[in-house]
């Protein structure tokens, strides 16, 4: 009997929990979406509900934790994002004294340019210890598109043109400014200051002050030197030829132009015009359009370091690099019209001028060549089409175009250089040395002049005062002086006679 009585149980039991499985599921959707509407928001629920008090249980208890977290963050990051800063014990500064920085003239025959100035150290502390004071004047080269792009070595050059120890070993010094002079000659055969599409070239001085007590105070100070080129007195001839037929022309244009402004070249075309007896008819040429547009060359030579110099193989050494080339156009222009044609003379003539010049938004940079492989050039190139037209010798104004038609291109290779102004190289204005001043006396003395071997010339002391010396009146005279037209006569008077004629 009482296993007969368990068994019912444990099948209602399972009858129980399993009928859920029975239901259809379409029932269980629409009690699903009754019971979600007719549900309560969660906002809107009575804490007396199970399931908001265990909400507002687990809220209440997230609060104070996520709080409590925010805290000991802000705790442990405030140290180091703290913007205080440790007071610097001394700072530097740098005063230069030379007029600007240009290269006068090319780089074969520049004198360099004089860099003078002075070092302030201002100490902020009534004594400073200081363990050496130095700085350096660096030429330093960045490569944009270097010979490995992660490598530090081969993004940036840096070569040390002088050195400057201003402290010879250890030193104490007060409080207060304390200045040092500094002097260097720049060689002329250096490039300038550079900004380019495939390099920089920038010129920096760096000064290190290391302190016994506390961090190294250091300095970085950029300079900016530029190259003037004087331009010439005459202007630059060239004449092209195009074969095969007759034009030739010939054109004026300028030595070197500066990156602001304009400049004119002049052009004179020859041999438009070909005349044949016979028929008694010429072909002559017609310009119908000119364009003239200014390229900007770029090379550069990205050198490898010596981790990465194997990948070369068998190179020269000077020339040991990948080398890059970038063309650009700095200045372009076109024109239809603006020149006079004469096709009544011999050969014919066509002459034009037009200007020239650089984009102001194009950022030129001037003609340079360093010995590392980086060279700046600019190509000026003139496209001219010209079409031929067939007339009659005595009505050259009645032409007939034949169709065939030219296109004449001329290359002329630019010098793009700074303006000079009314600066001179510093060895031009530097006073003279003493041996380069003449021994005495003058030549003029010791020369070709005869010596004076009259009367001795007397002392200041021998001459006869002024107030003492005796100046007879000169007594009238008359004098008669005639010649074979005619007769005149002179009569000098005295004071007195002046006094008793009326």
């Amino acid at each position: 009997m009482p296993h007969a009585m368990a068994m019912p149980r444990v099948s209602t039991f399972f009858r129980n929990h399993t009928s859920s499985f029975d239901i259809k599921s379409d029932l269980k959707k629409s009690k699903r979406s009754s019971s979600s509407s007719r549900r309560p928001a969660y906002s809107d629920r009575s804490p007396s509900s199970s399931g908001s008090s265990l909400a507002s249980d687990d809220r209440s208890v997230k609060m104070p934790e996520s709080s409590h977290k925010r805290l000991s963050l802000v705790g442990l990051h405030s140290p180091k994002t703290s913007s205080s800063k440790i007071p610097q014990p001394a700072s530097l500064d740098v005063t230069i004294e030379s007029p600007p920085l240009v290269f006068y003239g090319v780089a074969a025959s520049s004198s360099g340019a004089l860099l003078s100035g002075q070092l302030v150290l201002n100490i902020h502390e009534d004594f400073m210890a200081i363990e050496s004071f130095k700085m350096r004047l660096a030429l330093e080269v960045t490569r944009k598109k270097p010979f490995h792009t992660h490598c530090p070595e081969c993004l940036k050059q840096c070569t040390d043109l002088t050195t400057w120890n201003f402290l010879q070993g250890p030193a104490t010094l007060r409080r207060g400014e304390h200045t040092f002079p500094f002097s260097f000659l720049l060689p002329g055969h250096l490039p300038a200051t550079m900004k380019g599409g495939l390099s920089a070239i920038d010129y920096v001085l760096r000064g290190v002050i290391t302190p016994k007590i506390g961090e190294p105070i250091k300095l970085a100070q950029t300079l900016d030197i530029k190259r003037a080129i004087y331009p010439s007195d005459q202007p630059r001839h060239s004449i092209r030829i195009f074969p095969p037929t007759n034009l030739t022309a010939n054109c004026e244009l300028p030595a070197v132009i500066h990156p602001i402004g304009e400049t004119n070249i002049s052009m004179r075309m020859d041999g438009v015009v070909k005349r044949n007896s016979e028929t008694k008819t010429q072909t002559q040429w017609k310009l119908k359009r000119l364009t003239w547009r200014l390229d900007e060359t770029q090379k550069s030579i990205s050198p490898a370091c010596a981790k990465h110099a194997a990948k070369l193989g068998n190179v020269d050494d000077a020339k040991k690099g990948m080398a890059h080339q970038d063309t650009r156009t700095i200045g372009t222009d076109e024109m239809k019209s603006g020149w006079k044609a004469d096709y009544s003379s011999p050969d014919g003539m066509i002459e034009l001028e037009f200007p020239f010049g650089i984009r102001s938004d194009s950022k030129p940079i001037c003609d340079m060549k360093s010995e590392d492989g980086t060279e700046v050039s600019h190509v000026l190139i003139v496209e001219m089409i010209v079409a031929e037209e067939f007339a009659p010798i005595k009505k050259p104004t009645q032409v007939t175009p034949t169709g065939a038609a030219r296109v004449l291109r001329m290359h002329f290779n630019i010098t793009v250089t700074e303006r000079s102004g009314l600066g001179i190289s510093w060895d031009e204005e530097q006073p003279p040395l003493y041996e380069n001043v003449p021994a005495s006396p003058p030549a003029y003395l010791t020369g070709n002049s005869e010596l004076y071997e009259g009367d001795p010339i007397p002392d200041y002391e021998d001459l006869t005062p002024l107030d003492e010396a005796e100046s007879p009146m000169p007594a009238p005279v008359s004098d008669h002086h005639t010649n074979g037209e005619g007769s005149s006569s002179i009569r000098v008077l005295n004071i007195e006679d002046l006094s008793l004629e009326p």
